[in-house]
C-alpha cells in the first residue's frame, strides 16, 4: 500500500510539474478513482481530504519559500486573504467532520467544474501595475472571500490555487510572478489551518501522507523537465477539458 501510495503521488506530482496548477484536485481525484482501481481500497473523503491538505502544506511551502526568498510576495493582499483563508480552512474541516460522503464528494465535483473554467482563462501579465489601494469595503470582501475559499478548501482539502492565482491577477492587479507567489502564501496558510484542525478531529494517515509527499517531490521535477519542450497552454486545456469530463463522471455516478 505504501509503494501504491508513492506512485499516486509521483503521478500526480508529475502531472502537476506539467501544468503548474491543480495539484490538489489532480490528488483528490486519483485518491478517489485510482486507489480502488489499483488497490482494491477506499478512502472516504474525510480521509482523503486529510491526506491531499498535508501533501498541500508541504507543497506549497516549498514553492512558497522561493517567492519569498526573491520578495515576490504582496505582504497586504496575503495578509487580508491569506489569514482569513487559514481560519476558513479550519471551518471547513470542522464542517466536514458533520458532512456526508456524497454531500462532500459532491463539492469536489463542482470544485473541480470551476478549476477547469477557471483554468481557460488566460492569465496575462499586468503590464504597469497599479498596486491596488485597500478601501474598508474591499477589505471587508476580501476577508468574506478568503474565509468563504477557505471553507471550501477544507471542506474537500484543497488548497485553491485556481482561485486565487486569478484573484491576484485580476481583482488585485498583481504581475503574474507575485501573484503566484502570493497566492502561493496564501494557499499554504489555508492547508496550514486545514490541516491543524484535521489532525485534532481525527487520525490523519501519516505514513500514506508521507509516501504522497514524497513523490510528488520527485514527480514535479520530472513533470517541470518534460514542460521544457511543450506547450503549457496545450497542457493546461487537455487538463481542463479531462478534469472536467471526469467531474461529470463523479456527479453521474453521485446520483
Amino acid at each position: 500500500m505504501y509503494l501504491i501510495m508513492l506512485a499516486i503521488g509521483l503521478f500526480c506530482g508529475t502531472i502537476t510539474g506539467l501544468l503548474s496548477v491543480g495539484g490538489g484536485i489532480i490528488l483528490v481525484f486519483s485518491l478517489i478513482l485510482l486507489l480502488p482501481l489499483v488497490s482494491g481500497n477506499h478512502f472516504t473523503m474525510q480521509t482523503i481530504a486529510g491526506l491531499s491538505i498535508m501533501q498541500s502544506v508541504f507543497s506549497t511551502a516549498s514553492g512558497g519559500y522561493y517567492y519569498i526568498r526573491t520578495q515576490l510576495v504582496d505582504k497586504i493582499v496575503v495578509l487580508w486573504l491569506g489569514v482569513p483563508a487559514f481560519v476558513g480552512g479550519m471551518i471547513g474541516v470542522i464542517i466536514a467532520n458533520y458532512s456526508s460522503d456524497f454531500i462532500l464528494r459532491a463539492i469536489f465535483a463542482a470544485l473541480a467544474i470551476a478549476a477547469a473554467i477557471i483554468m481557460q482563462i488566460p492569465q496575462k501579465a499586468n503590464e504597469n501595475p497599479i498596486p491596488f489601494q485597500f478601501s474598508p469595503l474591499s477589505k471587508t470582501l476580501t476577508v468574506i472571500g478568503g474565509i468563504t475559499i477557505g471553507i471550501l478548501g477544507g471542506l474537500v482539502g484543497v488548497a485553491a490555487g485556481f482561485i486565487f492565482v486569478p484573484l491576484m491577477i485580476f481583482i488585485y492587479k498583481l504581475p503574474i510572478k507575485k501573484a503566484i507567489g502570493s497566492s502561493l502564501i496564501t494557499c499554504f496558510l489555508l492547508a496550514v489551518g486545514s490541516f491543524i484542525t484535521k489532525l485534532s478531529v481525527e487520525a490523519v494517515p501519516i505514513g500514506y501522507g508521507i509516501m504522497l509527499i514524497v513523490g510528488g517531490v520527485i514527480g514535479a521535477q520530472i513533470g517541470g523537465r518534460i514542460t521544457m519542450s511543450l506547450k503549457s497552454i496545450t497542457l493546461k486545456r487537455i487538463a481542463a477539458y479531462s478534469i472536467l469530463i471526469i467531474s461529470m463522471k463523479l456527479f453521474y455516478d453521485l446520483f
